[in-house]
């Protein structure tokens, strides 16, 4: 299981936001954390998720199954009870 740290919000231009969070995996042998970044628009349309392996981001998909993008969104697409 994933451990997230603080889930930061940031807001942007034209309806877009972000939430940022500090994940790492120790369960799978990966201590480390990394930044994972979900983007999103307050008008609909795409999420995607921005990481170290794929700065340019990807799309995320069918993001309806966690919900409206939130801190709750991100704890459950990690799947995380913390």
């Amino acid at each position: 299981m994933a451990v997230l740290g603080k889930i930061r919000r940031r807001d942007g231009v034209a309806g877009q936001f972000s939430y940022s969070v500090q994940v790492s995996c120790p369960e799978d042998g990966d201590p480390t954390p990394r930044e994972v970044t979900f983007v999103g628009n307050t008008f609909g349309g795409p999420i995607v998720m921005i990481t170290p392996g794929f700065p340019g981001g990807m799309f995320v998909r069918d993001p309806e199954r966690f919900g409206a993008l939130s801190p709750e969104w991100v704890r459950r697409f990690f799947d995380c009870k913390n």
